[in-house]
C-alpha cells in the first residue's frame, strides 16, 4: 500500500514536471509599451492556463479556467502579425469605453487616476516614457497630458466576447485604441510574476 502511494506521488510529480512548460513560460521584454511596469530586458512569467486550459502542447481546449479581469497584465497575439505582446485589460465584455485626454471612462465613469511621480529618470530614455507617472485604479501608467495622437477616443461598446486592452506607456503603445477590441481567444495568458533588471518605484510588486 505504501509502495503504491509512493509510486502514485512519483508519477504525479513527473507528470507535473513534464507538463509545467506547457502552462508556465517566461518571456524577455523586447518592447517599450509597458513602461514603467515592465522595462526592456525584464522577464515576465506567464500562466497560459489562467483563463483557458488546453491539452498540453496543443491548441485543443479542455477546460474553462476563468475570465480576464480589469487590471490584469496579459499576453496577447498581435492581430495583424504573429507577434506576442503584453497589455493591460481595461475594458470588459458589455462595457462602453471612452478616452478623454488619456482618462479612461467605463460606462461614463472615470477610472481613478492620481499622479504619483514626476521623476522618470530611472526609466532609460529609449522607452520614451510619458512625462508623468500615474496610479490608475491601482496600477502604474505613464502619459504626457495633452499629447499623443491616441489620447482621445469616442465611446466604444464591447460585445459579449470582447475586451479592451492598452499598454501602460500610453504615449507610445499600440493597442486596442488602434486595433479595436479583441476577442478572448487573442488573450493567451496572464502575467503572474515579473523579474526586473533594474530599480523600480515599488520593487517586487506584481504588474
Amino acid at each position: 500500500m505504501v509502495k503504491t502511494w509512493r509510486r502514485t506521488v512519483l508519477l504525479l510529480f513527473i507528470a507535473a514536471i513534464l507538463t509545467a512548460p506547457a502552462y508556465l513560460r517566461a518571456y524577455v521584454l523586447t518592447g517599450v509599451s509597458d513602461a514603467p511596469t515592465l522595462l526592456l530586458g525584464d522577464k515576465a512569467l506567464v500562466n497560459k492556463a489562467a483563463y483557458s486550459v488546453n491539452l498540453p502542447y496543443s491548441n485543443i481546449k479542455i477546460a474553462q479556467a476563468g475570465q480576464p479581469k480589469r487590471g490584469d497584465m496579459v499576453q496577447i497575439k498581435w492581430p495583424e502579425h504573429p507577434v506576442l505582446l503584453f497589455k493591460r485589460v481595461i475594458g470588459l465584455p458589455g462595457e462602453t469605453i471612452e478616452l478623454r485626454d488619456h482618462r479612461v471612462l467605463i460606462d461614463g465613469t472615470r477610472l481613478p487616476l492620481n499622479p504619483i511621480s514626476s521623476d522618470v529618470s530611472w526609466v532609460p530614455p529609449a522607452h520614451h516614457l510619458g512625462s508623468t507617472i500615474f496610479d490608475e485604479d491601482g496600477h502604474r501608467i505613464a502619459f504626457t497630458p495633452g499629447a499623443g495622437e491616441n489620447r482621445d477616443m469616442r465611446p466604444v461598446h464591447l460585445a459579449g466576447d470582447q475586451y479592451f486592452l492598452m499598454g501602460d506607456n500610453r504615449d507610445v503603445s499600440l493597442d486596442c485604441r488602434v486595433w479595436g477590441p479583441l476577442k478572448k481567444e487573442a488573450i493567451l495568458g496572464k502575467v503572474i510574476l515579473t523579474m526586473a533588471t533594474g530599480p523600480r518605484l515599488r520593487p517586487g510588486r506584481l504588474p
